[in-house]
């Protein structure tokens, strides 16, 4: 992110500085001054995530070294409420909404990058992704979050970072006291920090260079991540810690610099990074040999309110979008954008690169989303160009959204998965691995085996002395991770045109009957925390269970498995069971052509005019749904 070497050039003319308490201020009654404080959001989130995969990789191998969604909401908002006990206001919370068309090269490069990670990734562990047994990582304190993190292990550099990361933060601020203060904003999230820095005369925190570059007015500043600490305020004393921090401030270094302001020096940077700061600096006091290229360099700078903004949807509902949704919703709603193709970037997951892409098992979810929201603003004949791996690249998938006008197949599959009587993140995890099996079903592919479901539903892994996940675990588990993000997409979807404003400023429901009962099937949609747990919470979860999990398989295989592919020996223990598949039965090759299987019909189950009743132990799924 930035400008490279811009930061490190600059570095000497930042002051070291004490954040928030300024101590008594005569001309304010004796009342401590309070800093105020704006937020890069992906910026954070971002430096949240490598804080705690360094900690984590010092004790834990592998994948599950990557902190799941909760944890790294919790570290999010604990991150948040130490600046405040140190007397740090913050006032904005920025996240991207919305990235410019000329951004879309660069994001194809960030996305065949972050592929090529992945497979150095895999490169590195051909033997599968080693389990830690017996071993967990302490929460990090959050006091720690300022600390100089551990040196991560070579092992660990290319694995790229969780797919749904800033969702899951949105979740976790959403319901905190911080959700007044977060704005998903129709840009780069980088612009209204350097704006309501300008406005407010306050401090953007960030990891991102450009924000030296924006025109923040000489009272702003900027504060790398990288730079704050917890420290005491006098060294040669012993007292309670303050934070600590290089402060940037733009106009004051640029007048010690001779320079009118820091845009000319970033642009000759930018134009050659080999360049000596000396030779920089005098480049940048003469004039640009080539203004074009300088003007169209500093289209990027303008703050929003000198620029055209795309059509923000006016919706309480669309205040929580996810990023990449609130994005599509802009594009589609814009009239400037309707001229040309509207772009999806579907978050990249960490999977099977030699399989095809785990998001073509969700296809069908997601093209019902741009139906629903492409029926509101799309002309007839418009078309969505979604981006996502294909075989060794990146590319565009054009889709054209149909006439919503009949139930989705698997409409039928979602209401018969209510009928369990089961926490909704199990539940809908169930759903997940009963789609998946069923669309594998009918476009003839070999579906996933037995053993590999087990796996999968359990977090257990696979081998004796060494336990392991293995590729096709982890392609399931990202086949999973699609299905369930997409009927997350759907349920914000829904969300976002359940309501209209009409000319009289009411709201007004827009949304057909059918839809509605899809609303209210997806009510309880849980958060991404426990929608996506980490392979250690479900091993959790599934111990907390009462539950058999081969009746769990009977009902995820319904209609396809005979009699004779069943494992009928009960376990109620879900660890124990997929431990004893994998010291008992025969090397799984992963994605098995069944044994002589039947195709039948999943029956719907009117789950609202069911007495439901609570998980009996040694009653199977099956058995429950079927009483």
């Amino acid at each position: 992110m930035g400008i490279s070497r811009l930061a490190s050039h600059l570095q000497a003319y930042s002051t070291t500085s004490i954040l928030g308490y300024r101590g008594i201020d005569s001309s304010n009654d004796g009342i401590d001054t309070l800093e105020i404080f704006i937020i890069d959001g992906p910026g954070l989130a971002y430096h949240i995530y490598h804080r705690l995969l360094a900690h984590r990789s010092t004790v834990l191998k592998g994948l599950d070294a990557i902190s799941s969604y909760t944890e790294i909401g919790q570290a999010f908002i604990a991150y948040l409420d130490l600046l405040e006990t140190h007397q740090c206001h913050i006032s904005h919370i920025f996240f991207d909404g919305f990235l410019p068309n000329h951004k879309r090269p660069i994001r194809q490069a960030r996305l065949q990058s972050s592929l090529k990670d992945l497979v150095k990734t895999h490169d590195f562990y051909p033997n599968g992704f080693p389990i830690s047994r017996n071993a967990s990582a302490s929460a990090l304190p959050p006091t720690q979050l300022f600390a100089s993190p551990p040196l991560l292990p070579a092992s660990f550099r290319n694995i790229p970072a969780p797919p749904f990361l800033v969702p899951a933060i949105l979740d976790a601020l959403a319901k905190s006291k911080y959700g007044p203060l977060t704005t998903i904003v129709p840009r780069e999230a980088d612009s209204y920090c350097a704006l309501a820095a300008r406005c407010l005369g306050g401090t953007i925190l960030t990891n991102d260079s450009d924000l030296l570059v924006y025109d923040i007015g000489p009272q702003a500043s900027v504060i790398f991540f990288n730079s704050l600490s917890l420290s005491p305020a006098d060294e040669s004393v012993e007292t309670t810690p303050v934070l600590k921090a290089n402060v940037f401030n733009p106009a004051a270094i640029a007048k010690r610099l001779s320079l009118q302001n820091l845009q000319r020096l970033a642009y000759e940077v930018k134009s050659d990074p080999t360049l000596s700061f000396p030779e920089a600096l005098r480049r940048a006091k003469a004039s640009p040999t080539n203004p074009s290229l300088f003007d169209f360099f500093m289209q990027e700078y303008v703050l929003p309110s000198a620029l055209h903004i795309p059509h923000q949807p006016d919706s309480q509902q669309s205040r929580f979008l996810d990023p990449r949704l609130s994005e599509l919703v802009i594009q589609l709603s814009s009239p400037h954008q309707k001229s040309e193709e509207i772009h999806m970037y579907l978050p990249f997951l960490i999977e099977d690169p030699s399989r095809s892409s785990a998001w073509d098992v969700s296809s069908s979810i997601r093209h019902y989303v741009y139906t629903l929201l492409a029926s509101h603003h799309l002309p007839l004949g418009g078309t969505i160009a979604e981006i996502s791996r294909r075989g060794g690249s990146i590319v565009p998938t054009t889709i054209m959204p149909y006439p919503a006008d009949e139930p989705e197949p698997w409409f039928a599959l979602l209401e018969e998965t209510r009928g369990l009587d089961l926490d909704p993140g199990l539940r809908y995890r169930i759903f997940a691995l009963a789609y998946i099996y069923t669309w594998h079903i009918d476009n003839n592919k070999s579906p996933p085996s037995r053993p590999l479901i087990l796996r999968e539903m359990t977090g257990a892994g696979e081998g004796q002395s060494v336990m392991r996940r293995r590729r096709e675990d982890l392609h399931l588990e990202a086949q999973v991770q699609s299905v369930l993000y997409a009927l997350r997409m759907l349920k914000q979807a829904l969300g976002y045109l359940k309501y209209d404003v009409g000319d009289d400023g009411r709201r007004t429901v827009s949304i057909g009957g059918d839809v509605v009962g899809l609303d209210d099937m997806l009510e309880d949609l849980p958060e991404l925390g426990e929608l996506l747990p980490s392979r250690e919470e479900v091993q959790q979860l599934w111990a907390d269970v009462g539950i058999d999990v081969t009746g769990t398989l009977g009902f995820i295989m319904q209609g396809y498995a005979s009699e004779e592919d069943g494992d009928h020996d009960l376990c109620a223990d879900a660890g124990q069971k997929a431990q004893a598949m994998d010291e008992n039965t025969e090397p799984d090759t992963g994605w098995q052509t069944p044994k002589k299987r039947k195709r039948g019909k999943r029956t719907t189950t009117d789950s609202r005019n069911q007495q439901q009743q609570p998980p009996k132990a040694g009653k199977n799924l099956y058995e429950l749904l079927a009483t």
